[in-house]
């Protein structure tokens, strides 16, 4: 309820606006004459601040806080980073390989997707799934699958070097399929252009690594690190 409160005072903001920003993710929502009112404008709001925000801000602590705890790593990728522009922060190998291992190791989204079947499905083991029966796929399994992925517990980026095809076909923290998740892009975009650019000016040392947390979301909690220059 609180959310959606946020969304549609955002939406009044926008209305009141002399002179909008235009070509914004919110300008494209407001002028799109698909929807019928601004109710059905604020639960795309919601979804936006929900998928693309919330999640993403978890997702950036996971990785800040596991290089935090990998000073080799960190020293790699702050040499890289200053070895280059701003402007080419996102396109370096070394900090994808980190911020897919962390998401990989730490997928906000664990619980995974929620679907119900639209046909009898008979699985490789002889189990029958029955039509209409509701089926979940934790996340968190599918990318520690010791099966498909070396010490599957341990944050190791270099992994990404030269993944198998396995690995690249479970990497799922978005999930997979025409529902996946429609905050990915905006997530993406978000952590490659945070991350690099905290690691840039500061150098990070974990002080104490809290608690991990799961409701809803998968969230570190009580997590200590200092940044320094």
């Amino acid at each position: 309820k609180r959310i959606n409160m946020l969304s549609m005072k955002i939406i009044n903001g926008y209305h009141e606006l002399e002179n909008p920003t235009k070509d914004t993710i919110l300008d494209r929502i407001m002028n799109n004459k698909t929807y019928q009112n601004d109710m059905e404008r604020a639960a795309d709001v919601t979804t936006l601040l929900i998928a693309g925000h919330d999640t993403t801000a978890y997702s950036i602590a996971w990785i800040l806080k596991e290089i935090a705890k990998h000073p080799a790593i960190q020293q790699s990728l702050r040499t890289s980073l200053a070895s280059c522009s701003t402007d080419e922060f996102d396109k370096l190998p070394l900090l994808r390989y980190i911020v897919k291992e962390g998401m990989r190791l730490h997928p906000v989204a664990s619980g995974g997707p929620v679907r119900v079947l639209g046909r009898n499905i008979k699985t490789s083991h002889g189990y029958l799934l029955p039509q209409g029966s509701i089926i979940f796929m934790p996340l968190i399994l599918v990318l520690r699958d010791p099966n498909v992925y070396d010490n599957p517990d341990s944050f190791i980026p270099s992994r990404w070097e030269n993944p198998t095809k396995e690995m690249n076909d479970s990497f799922l923290p978005f999930s997979a399929g025409k529902q996946n998740c429609v905050g990915q892009s905006l997530a993406n975009v978000e952590i490659l252009n945070i991350v690099p650019r905290v690691l840039a000016d500061y150098e990070l040392e974990l002080i104490d690594e809290g608690i991990t947390e799961f409701f809803l979301t998968l969230k570190p909690r009580f997590v200590m690190v200092k940044a320094r220059k």
